[in-house]
């Protein structure tokens, strides 16, 4: 489901129960992903490291086509996700 509210857009995908889809649940889209990473690891968030075959992963970071996303965890253990657009 796509949320869009005053130009903030919401990805978000429903599940049972908290923290057990394989699945991002949320994404934001940001301008600068290595800037929104820098300071979120900087607030104590911890970045996923997937291992996924053609898409490198470099400082949490994963480039693949068309957007370079990095991945964490809430407390209920929900895969969220912030991406940039390329």
């Amino acid at each position: 489901m796509i949320y869009e509210c005053g130009g903030t857009e919401v990805f978000m995908c429903p599940t049972r129960s908290a923290g057990t889809s394989k699945a991002s649940q949320a994404y934001w889209q940001v301008d600068d992903v290595e800037a929104e990473v820098a300071e979120l690891k900087a607030r104590g968030v911890v970045f996923e490291e997937y291992n996924m075959p053609g898409v490198p992963m470099r400082n949490s970071i994963a480039t693949g086509v068309g957007a370079r996303t990095a991945w964490f965890k809430d407390t209920e253990g929900n895969i969220l996700a912030i991406s940039q657009r390329l």
